[in-house]
């Protein structure tokens, strides 16, 4: 086959035309973007040269940036709560294989929960089998302070010390697993939702603004080229470049003040705060009602307790304990 010179110099040639074109349509105006950012940062541009933003523009983009702050820091903080341990503490040391209960069903339950009282009663209903126990600073407190540490019986023990550590340890967990149903919720109904939004609105945000900057520095540039142009034949050709750069840029600007009210119309911190609020309050409310029922009993245990060692030092007086 023979080497066919003339088509390969058009392809050469086209190639050519193709490289010389994307570095026109492209590369270049990138350099020249960011040389001018680059000079407007450091002060060699004057003000006069910078084409202002409507304050429609400025505002909307300020308020779009807030939210966006704002839920990237309240992130930071609730994604905790996706953590178990987060309050696990770290000294703690635990023979797990003691604790042994079923909580599939409640993790099953707990996955399908929309409102905090389903949580709770997903977490707190006993269920029986074995299970790896929760690994926060409540469900350690409730394992630590078990009766059954107290005793090798396994009949009910009337010791009023036994009795009250069977029931700070029972509501202790009970408050624990409230803490991890409020946990699921927040990170259902607080964390997710932000997330989506910082990723599905906010980024529209983010997208056009840039936008808009790219096409004010591209209108300053035509509008620079046009006032240094010094060849007549060269003006007409500069000045189509400014007005087309300068359409450009007001249509932007234009899409941008929609999107971005679009973006505040459809971000809902308030309503994703109040799901938070709701979410703690169902957890310090029952921790409330829990540990306030037994500030009662144990005052009545203390009574029961003060009762047997006055008793047991009048049986020792009559049995001539302490006699003279």
């Amino acid at each position: 086959m023979a080497f066919n010179f003339s088509n390969f110099t058009k392809d050469l040639k086209s190639f050519g035309d193709k490289l010389t074109t994307e570095f026109n349509n492209e590369i270049l105006p990138l350099a020249q973007r960011t040389n001018r950012i680059v000079q407007e940062r450091i002060g060699k541009v004057n003000v006069d040269d910078i084409s202002q933003l409507p304050s429609e523009y400025l505002e909307l983009a300020s308020k779009c940036n807030h939210i966006e702050q704002l839920y990237k820091n309240v992130l930071k903080i609730t994604s905790n709560y996706e953590n178990e341990s987060y309050d696990y503490p770290s000294n703690a040391q635990e023979s797990f294989t003691e604790f042994s209960k079923n909580i599939s069903s409640r993790v099953s339950s707990l996955s399908k929960a929309t409102t905090p009282a389903e949580a709770q009663a997903a977490l707190i209903n006993p269920t029986t089998g074995e299970y790896k126990p929760p690994k926060t600073l409540y469900h350690a407190l409730s394992r630590a302070t078990d009766g059954s540490i107290l005793t090798s019986s396994s009949e009910p023990s009337q010791d009023p010390l036994i009795k009250g550590l069977d029931l700070y340890s029972s509501n202790l967990n009970k408050i624990a697993n409230a803490r991890l149903g409020q946990d699921q919720l927040i990170k259902s109904k607080f964390n997710k939702p932000l997330t989506t939004t910082l990723r599905s609105l906010i980024s529209q945000s983010n997208n056009i603004q840039r936008k808009v900057d790219q096409k004010r520095i591209d209108y300053d540039l035509a509008r620079a080229n046009l006032a240094g142009c010094t060849n007549p034949a060269k003006e007409p050709q500069f000045r189509v470049a400014m007005e087309n750069a300068e359409d450009e840029f007001a249509n932007t600007v234009e899409d941008a003040i929609n999107i971005m009210q679009n973006v505040l119309e459809n971000a809902k911190p308030l309503e994703e705060f109040l799901e938070l609020i709701r979410a703690q309050l169902a957890y310090h409310k029952l921790a409330a009602e829990l540990l306030g029922g037994m500030v009662g009993e144990f005052e009545a245990l203390l009574e029961e307790n003060n009762k047997l060692s006055a008793g047991g030092h009048s049986s020792s007086r009559e049995s001539g304990d302490f006699d003279i």
